[in-house]
């Protein structure tokens, strides 16, 4: 990957909808130049996937919560992984440092939903051997942006 590569990447997770012909202009080289690094930075993997960024409370999950996993032993990690793949309201699955093994972002409608969700579906997965929530009072900043520079 080059500094236009770069370039070219920066702007698109910008704004995702940007005309070829624009990020061209910008990077200085020919539209059908643009098309070709793009392509190639999907097969690459340095692009995964195109997609619509949802404002979450006006799609009715504004709720948002972090909940460290710990498992009681290693041989549960990846019927844990499996579960929490399928969970909808599970955003992210981070492996973290310290005495819990994971940390999720989950989004909910409301804190009933988030307790059930909690309850009913994380505390009960084989091998969950004890879990804590933060809930979010607000969020101050969401961002997708990756430094590029």
């Amino acid at each position: 990957m080059d500094e236009i590569d770069r370039q070219i990447l920066d702007i698109l997770q910008r704004d995702g909808k940007v005309s070829q012909a624009r990020i061209a202009e910008s990077v200085g080289l020919a539209t059908p130049s643009v098309n070709e690094r793009i392509k190639k930075l999907e097969t690459r993997g340095f692009i995964r996937r195109f997609t619509a960024l949802l404002d979450p409370s006006l799609v009715g999950v504004p709720v948002v919560a972090y909940v460290d996993v710990s498992l009681e032993h290693p041989r549960f990690e990846r019927p844990f992984l499996d579960e929490i793949e399928v969970l909808g309201p599970v955003q992210e699955c981070h492996a973290i440092s310290g005495d819990m093994g994971y940390r999720l972002k989950v989004r909910a409608r409301n804190v009933g939903e988030l307790e059930t969700l909690l309850r009913e579906k994380i505390q009960t997965i084989r091998g969950v051997a004890r879990t804590r929530l933060d809930l979010a009072l607000s969020v101050k900043k969401d961002s997708t942006i990756l430094p590029l520079s």
